[in-house]
């Protein structure tokens, strides 16, 4: 049997639609869709932006990942490092998207790479380990994709030829401060120097080291410190800003005129297309020689006879005092020193002055208290650092403990000194 469905057509004549006709035409677009269901995981890579890019812009790499159904755990991600680059941490964001007749799920995941150097970057084809459910069972199914070709290129723009490091950034200041250098230096004093350099637009890590080519004068001994980087959103939607702080300190060893170099960094404008340089001033200063104390003095005859007298009278009681022998300090005594020590001194002195004492008993010190409370002093000042508020509260629990030690200690001793002496009257 067949069925015909009548419609005008242009020249408003009926026209006759076969009904197996549609028939066949409704049947396509379900299996296509059936077919869109049974596909697997696909997954899309856009990079952003396409071309070539200049040495410090960041390449933004976003690969999509879709499911017929959905995925019972996340996927495993490759890992898009290379040389030369610095790839940030990615972000990542669950998607949807129509395939065909269906809604396909999955996740979006961007990576920022970072070119350092003029080169071509080629990363290959990463693969993506992905479990998703089966559309038709929803049981969990593994399989591995391999990404598209994943490759870019970074140049130096015309006229930052041979700038090593090529630092861009939109704006960028390099500022020294020299904190603790006296008016009137001396020998044995110190200073610091920071240099502290801020740019808008690149990431700390392309910041470079300053003080790494400063050399240090003769007669002056540096103490550099870690340097510290850190990195910020800009404002309003700005570049970001990173700042890299660099010091060292100074100590001056001995008198002399001294001159510590400016520091000069090259970098390259974004915003003009330029090539621009920042520096700092050189810092100099002079340490004076002491006094000499010596000249033309004229000093009287009978003075020289006094001073000749007095030295020759110290000098032999200080002969007469070296040949008396010294007796020895007593067992008190060293105690006594101990207890000073145990409620403020440092623990090497503490230990010195237990040495000391212990060595005066006449029996030797049998106590893992006092040892105990002598680790547990000596621990926050040799172990890893820690609050300050914790050290001090660690510290005074020792010394009380160790205080209380040696107060029971001595006491024992003397107990045991007193009981064994003879008696006054023996028995016959």
């Amino acid at each position: 049997m067949s069925m015909h469905i009548s419609h005008r057509g242009a020249a408003g004549k009926p026209a006759r639609v076969n009904m197996h006709m549609l028939i066949l035409l409704v049947c396509a677009a379900l299996l296509g869709s059936a077919a869109a269901a049974q596909e697997g995981p696909r997954v899309t890579v856009t990079l952003d932006p396409e071309g070539p890019v200049t040495v410090g812009t960041p390449v933004e790499v976003t690969a999509t990942l879709l499911v017929p159904s959905f995925l019972p755990k996340p996927p495993d991600w490759p890992d898009l490092q290379i040389a030369d680059a610095l790839t940030r941490p990615p972000e990542t964001w669950p998607t949807t998207a129509r395939v065909g007749q269906e809604s396909w799920s999955g996740l979006t995941r961007s990576w920022q790479i970072v070119p350092q150097r003029a080169a071509d970057y080629d990363l290959g084809q990463p693969e993506i380990t992905v479990t998703y459910a089966d559309p038709a069972t929803s049981r969990p199914v593994e399989t591995t994709l391999a990404l598209p070709e994943i490759a870019f290129s970074a140049r130096l723009p015309a006229g930052a030829e041979g700038m090593d490091p090529f630092l861009p950034a939109t704006a960028l200041t390099l500022a020294a401060q020299v904190d603790g250098l006296p008016d009137a230096p001396k020998p044995g004093d110190a200073f610091t120097l920071t240099l502290t350099l801020t740019a808008e637009g690149p990431p700390a890590i392309l910041l470079p080291p300053l003080l790494a080519g400063l050399a240090t004068p003769p007669g002056l001994n540096a103490y550099p410190k870690a340097p510290r980087v850190s990195e910020r959103p800009g404002e309003r939607g700005g570049p970001p800003r990173a700042t890299r702080v660099e010091a060292v300190t100074y100590v001056i060893e001995k008198p002399g005129g001294y001159a510590l170099p400016g520091v000069a960094l090259g970098w390259w404008n974004t915003a003009t297309g330029t090539r621009e340089s920042a520096a700092t001033a050189p810092v100099a200063f002079t340490v004076p020689a002491p006094p000499d104390i010596g000249g033309n003095w004229s000093i009287p005859r009978a003075a020289l006879l006094v001073l000749a007298g007095l030295a020759l009278g110290a000098a032999t009681l200080f002969l007469r005092r070296r040949r008396r022998p010294r007796a020895a300090p007593s067992e008190a005594r060293l105690y006594r020193a101990l207890a000073r020590a145990a409620r403020s001194a440092p623990s090497g002195e503490i230990r010195r002055r237990l040495t000391e004492w212990e060595a005066r008993l006449p029996a030797p010190l049998a106590s893992p208290g006092i040892e105990a409370a002598l680790r547990a002093l000596e621990r926050p000042a040799y172990g890893p650092p820690g609050a300050g508020g914790e050290r001090a509260g660690e510290e005074r629990a020792a010394r009380q403990r160790l205080r209380a030690e040696l107060e029971t200690a001595r006491g024992a001793g003397d107990a045991g000194r007193a009981a064994a002496l003879p008696g006054l009257n023996p028995p016959a």
